[in-house]
């Protein structure tokens, strides 16, 4: 196969404006992305995730490290960065959803400053610009943007081991290999699955050792160094991969995940308009200044194995053995889709306006679900952390007790990480039903004391609040001397000690998931 031009940094891939135009292309990109990302940062509900981030990474060093030992270890990079960040915050300062948030919106755009620096690598200027704006508005990206998780951050890894890989190639000099080796083992302890992302580098390598066949011997190196230096990790990892026996098997449901909610987070209007976008484009094929032919078949052949290739591990993997494949998982993918649909709206577009008007038509399609859906107070997989605190924080007064319904059914983990979400807003309560901490049980959550343990101990509390799952048959919100209990407060065995001991219900909230309640004697 000839290559024209090769593999080799030339003019011709710098696109019609020229070698030394676009330096600040970067960091534009980053800037529009984090921009878009951080509008409606603090929206959302925090959830069950974000709590167990908090709950992690608040906890001294010692006593993290102890943990990712018995739980969670595939995160405890992350949770390891997400402690320094708290740690450097002001005194009184508390880590509310913005200052949880921060950090995946910075992500966000060093992930976005880096697609704009590979594409120009193995494609053209116009090529990284519109990718790189593509990936602003993309639904995972504006998603993970504002998730207190490492998905975001998987995305950064993701990219700039790639720009990594391609540079060393491209220098062939020992030190570049080092540094790539390096960043294997690090995207790995960051998130064991980017560690797939290494299929994409192989076609890097491949394509340039057509030109020169030993190019393929120092990434081999490189690449095996990085997974045997991260196997006692992966390893590690493995034991603990029960702790996501919670992920569903293989079903139909699947191809909708993956078609979907992969990159597009149920925002059918976006993926419709994609599709249609990456099909014209193929169709018509129109090479034009703004995307020769060479600029446009290495850059999609990289995309194309970056996404599908961890795809199919995960399906594979969950097919036959135990299930993996979840959508967000694939987040560090998200640049790829970025990178393939900026080649697509390039190839379809051919000039200035046009491509303008495609993007404009991506973001307009990405709206509603930006908005509506991401942005809503329950984005979360409907959780109503914040609320609660909200209610707490603005209503209960220091001393007054806390009872958690241990009965309730939410997903995917117990009422208690209600708790960790905003920890300072539970701290003035009395919590009867408090078990071990969190910290010593080297768990993210506390334990959970059984209510007719402690149930006692409620004779002596001036107030109490009691959360439990929303009532339908109850409004929203009300007042009263002694408002009815409902159906569900009439079978949670905390509200029937309460009212054994003459608590009656003065004030009532509900959201999403949970009612919260004000009970007086």
């Amino acid at each position: 196969m000839v290559l024209t031009p090769t593999f080799e940094r030339v003019e011709t891939l710098r696109g019609p404006t020229g070698r030394h135009r676009g330096a600040p292309d970067p960091g534009v990109i980053a800037a529009v992305t984090m921009v878009v990302a951080v509008i409606g940062v603090d929206k959302p509900s925090l959830w069950y995730d974000e709590a167990a981030t908090l709950s992690a990474a608040s906890r001294p060093l010692p006593e993290l490290w102890s943990m990712v030992h018995n739980i969670d270890a595939v995160h405890g990079l992350y949770y390891l960065l997400m402690h320094c960040w708290l740690a450097i915050l002001p005194p009184g300062v508390h880590p509310t959803e913005l200052v949880l948030r921060l950090p995946s919106t910075a992500a966000v755009g060093i992930a976005a400053a880096g697609i704009v620096v590979l594409a120009k690598q193995l494609s053209t200027r116009a090529v990284a610009l519109t990718a790189g704006l593509i990936f602003a508005i993309l639904p995972r990206v504006t998603w993970a943007g504002i998730e207190a998780r490492s998905y975001a951050l998987t995305m950064a890894a993701a990219v700039w081991l790639t720009v990594l890989c391609v540079t060393a190639t491209r220098r062939r000099a020992a030190p570049w290999w080092l540094m790539y080796s390096v960043g294997v083992v690090m995207a790995t302890a960051l998130n064991v699955y980017v560690l797939l992302v290494i299929a994409a580098h192989a076609v890097v390598v491949t394509l340039a050792a057509e030109r020169r066949p030993h190019a393929m011997v120092p990434w081999v190196l490189a690449v095996g160094a990085g997974i045997l230096t991260a196997v006692p990790f992966l390893v590690f990892s493995r034991a603990q991969i029960a702790q996501v026996q919670w992920i569903s098997p293989l079903g139909r449901h699947s191809v909708g995940d993956v078609l979907r909610a992969q990159y597009f987070t149920e925002s059918v209007p976006f993926a419709l308009l994609a599709a249609v976008v990456v099909v014209a484009a193929a169709l018509l094929r129109r090479p034009s200044r703004w995307l020769p032919d060479h600029g446009a078949w290495r850059l999609v052949l990289v995309t194309l194995v970056w996404m599908v290739v961890p795809t199919v591990v995960l399906l594979v993997h969950s097919a036959l053995s135990t299930p993996v494949y979840y959508p967000r998982y694939l987040s560090f993918t998200a640049p790829a889709m970025a990178l393939f649909l900026g080649v697509s709206v390039v190839a379809l577009g051919r000039s200035m306006v046009p491509v303008a008007v495609l993007v404009g038509l991506l973001g307009a399609a990405a709206s509603p679900n930006y908005l509506v859906v991401q942005r809503g107070p329950y984005a979360n997989e409907g959780m109503d952390f914040s609320q609660v605190a909200d209610v707490l924080s603005a209503h209960a007064a220091p001393g007054d007790c806390l009872a958690l319904d241990n009965t309730e059914t939410w997903k995917p983990g117990p009422i208690r990480a209600l708790t960790a979400a905003r920890p300072w807003v539970y701290d003035k309560l009395v919590d009867p039903g408090r078990g071990r901490l969190a910290v010593d049980r080297n768990m993210l959550w506390d334990s959970h004391l059984s209510i007719w343990s402690w149930a006692d101990r409620l004779r002596t509390c001036p107030a109490l609040w009691l959360v439990s799952d929303r009532d339908a048959t109850q409004p929203d919100h009300q007042t009263g001397d002694r408002l009815t209990p409902g159906q569900r407060l009439n079978s949670v065995p905390a509200f029937q000690a309460a009212a054994g001991h003459g608590f009656r219900i003065v004030e009532r909230w509900q959201f999403h998931f949970a009612q919260v309640v004000k009970a007086t004697h």
